[in-house]
């Protein structure tokens, strides 16, 4: 079994941080993997274990001939049984179908599906790729149900499949006062403004805390108006933005819980990474956030756009730190047991075995 992933970019979000995540543990239990990135490495390419495994393209737009020869040269090369496409890179997959007829295609989509998603999102365009494409992976429940009552393909070739974190965790570092990490970039379906004015209410009471934010800049509106609303609000010694960056197990080290306030999602990979380094958290009742939970057992859950909820969570995390120590260890436990790599790994393997009778070994 060989297996070429095909991605844009490795700048810090849920879609890359997966192709790396499988892309180390396809390394770590000897199956030969390739990981081709489009456009440029970024930051998290410096976390692959066999930096030779990776190939970087340098595409500079959609019409780049120049970098899909050398994608064709590239698979020729490494003669994948699977071609495993995320998200857009989807497109010029379908192109390398053409040519690679014997390789089976696997699209992972990533986007979590709402109302907005569709109607501003519709990508009808897909549509008339589906023959070519062998298999949809989503990385949430309602994007599966979604692409087969579209009809996209047959409801046995759309599967969702968890995704995982891959973490080292590092040993605590104690912090002056308790601290809580937004892992997202930022873009206004992450709920960084909610998560704002949670702070503003938590700050009025006097409470001492801290919220780093920490994610890139893809919406530069969106921080903008993040970063203005911080002195506005009186926040300045409260809440932090940070620049994302790659040393994720060195963050969670550093902090005291974990938060998700997304307005929708798929299955983000940083509330998994939270549960990886033991920490309590508190979600958003969004995408498979209440599920991996199991609907508030392994962390609370708010409404989406909840500021009064998300600061009344947040506030009794801080009132009872044993009583949230215990709720993380709980969790941390949880997310071994099911959302692990080995987990995935026997997902994927019993996909790839029903469907193409190809067995990872």
């Amino acid at each position: 079994m060989r297996i070429l992933q095909l991605i844009d970019t490795l700048d810090p979000g849920g879609a890359e941080r997966m192709a790396v995540n499988m892309a180390n543990t396809f390394h770590e239990i000897q199956i030969p993997n390739c990981l081709v990135v489009s456009r440029s490495q970024g930051q998290l390419g410096s976390l692959i274990i066999d930096q030779n495994s990776v190939s970087i393209l340098g595409k500079k737009n959609t019409l780049d001939i120049k970098a899909f020869l050398k994608l064709r040269t590239i698979v020729q090369k490494f003669r994948p049984d699977i071609i495993h496409a995320h998200s857009t890179s989807i497109y010029w997959a379908i192109g390398l179908k053409f040519i690679f007829t014997g390789a089976k295609l696997i699209w992972h989509d990533h986007l979590g599906i709402s109302e907005d998603v569709i109607k501003n999102n519709p990508r009808h365009e897909l549509k008339w790729m589906a023959p070519w494409i062998d298999l949809v992976i989503t990385a949430n429940e309602s994007t599966a149900a979604f692409w087969v009552d579209q009809k996209f393909k047959s409801a046995d070739k759309i599967q969702y499949l968890a995704n995982f974190p891959y973490l080292k965790v590092k040993k605590k570092v104690k912090s002056d006062v308790f601290t809580f990490l937004h892992l997202a970039n930022f873009r206004s379906e992450k709920g960084q403004k909610t998560l704002i004015l949670a702070s503003k209410r938590l700050s009025d009471t006097g409470l001492k805390f801290k919220a780093r934010l920490v994610g890139k800049k893809v919406d530069i509106d969106w921080w903008e108006a993040c970063s203005q609303m911080i002195p506005e609000l009186g926040l300045a010694t409260h809440v932090f933005l940070e620049e994302a960056r790659a040393d994720v197990d060195q963050l969670m080290a550093e902090v005291d819980a974990g938060l998700v306030a997304s307005d929708r999602e798929g299955l983000p990979v940083a509330l998994l990474e939270y549960g990886l380094a033991g920490l309590p958290v508190i979600s958003t009742n969004v995408g498979q956030c209440p599920t991996v939970l199991e609907k508030g057992k392994y962390g609370e859950l708010v409404n989406p756009g909840d500021a009064i909820g998300l600061a009344d969570a947040m506030e009794k995390l801080m009132a009872n730190s044993q009583t949230a120590k215990e709720s993380g260890q709980r969790f941390q436990t949880h997310i071994h047991e099911s959302y692990g790599a080995s987990f995935f790994i026997e997902k994927y393997s019993d996909i790839l075995e029903r469907n193409f009778h190809l067995k990872l070994n």
